[in-house]
């Protein structure tokens, strides 16, 4: 029989066409904006596609993983962490995935920091579809990045070579929950591999989700208790800056209740039936107060009505 040859040529100039149509960068080794971080690897990808901001423009990027299914616990740890170290000035890179990858995506967004969403498939696709609008933000705000030909799509078998560059682009990855056998895992052994720190969130010893950040831990992992653990071991100025910033940091409260409500609030993500207890203020007062320290974004409200602090050393 007839023995079929692609026509490299024609595959590459169709890709070079559907990169321009779709507003995307194709970059090589040599090109200057390609990651100093991820050239370093063992295998680089030869080829990037890149939408959004341009990569060189970015500091501090760090990869930050884990379940497509959080716990309550995994969901506040990834909104807090992210939205601080975003707004220590960190870039914050994962994968669009369902679950912590997504809310580390938006808490980076909502901080007004750069994010970068590494794909598993090409940029002519979105996965998982329903985060078609978050993809727009990151554009927006950030970058997309993928080693693979703009319309391939979704392959489970391509989640793995794409954790490496995750891993490749960061200075560092943080595990935030993770059963034994994950996605997550895979990036932090690229990590451990590529010579990036790893950081892990410990988690409850019953809890599946925990196991797989409980035993990186064991293994040598930097157990992780606050944005602190981190900024310490990779912004090794953070201990001087953040003395100096201590000194400024108490927000101006206006009276007893908000500085009763916001002093509960800042140790920890709480509920507000919880608020309303150990305040001993009626309902009506902890909400309308918490309203008026949510208007000055001071407080943000989670799902379910958890509330968090906004700033300050907690």
């Amino acid at each position: 029989g007839e023995i079929k040859c692609f026509d490299v040529d024609s595959v590459a100039e169709r890709e070079l066409r559907l990169a321009d149509k779709e507003g995307v960068r194709i970059l090589t080794l040599e090109s200057a904006e390609y990651s100093p971080l991820l050239k370093s690897i063992y295998d680089p990808p030869p080829i990037l596609y890149v939408q959004g901001k341009a990569l060189d423009t970015i500091s501090l990027p760090l990869a930050v993983v884990g379940t497509r299914t959080p716990s309550e616990y995994g969901k506040l740890i990834a909104e807090r962490l992210c939205l601080k170290l975003a707004s220590a000035g960190f870039s914050i890179i994962s994968g669009l995935a369902r679950g912590i990858d997504t809310l580390s995506h938006k808490a980076a967004l909502s901080a007004g920091a750069n994010t970068i969403a590494v794909f598993g498939c090409g940029l002519g696709h979105t996965y998982p579809p329903e985060n078609i609008k978050l993809r727009q933000q990151i554009f927006e705000q950030g970058a997309i990045v993928s080693e693979f030909p703009i319309f391939m799509r979704p392959d489970r078998n391509n989640f793995p070579a794409r954790n490496r560059i995750l891993s490749g682009l960061a200075l560092g990855t943080v595990v935030v929950e993770a059963a034994e056998k994950s996605g997550a895992l895979i990036t932090a052994d690229f990590a451990l591999e590529q010579g990036r720190e790893v950081f892990a969130i410990p988690g409850n010893i019953t809890s599946l989700k925990s196991r797989g950040t409980n035993s990186l831990i064991k293994a040598g992992a930097k157990l992780v208790d606050s944005p602190e653990s981190i900024l310490e071991e990779l912004l090794p100025a953070f201990g001087e800056s953040l003395k100096a910033k201590k000194e400024n940091i108490a927000p101006e409260l206006d009276n007893e209740q908000e500085r009763k409500i916001f002093s509960l609030l800042s140790l920890d993500g709480r509920h507000i039936d919880n608020l309303i207890e150990n305040s001993n203020l009626s309902p009506a007062q902890v909400s309308a107060t918490l309203l008026q320290l949510e208007l000055r974004g001071l407080v943000r409200q989670l799902s379910g009505k958890m509330y968090i602090s906004n700033c300050g050393d907690e």
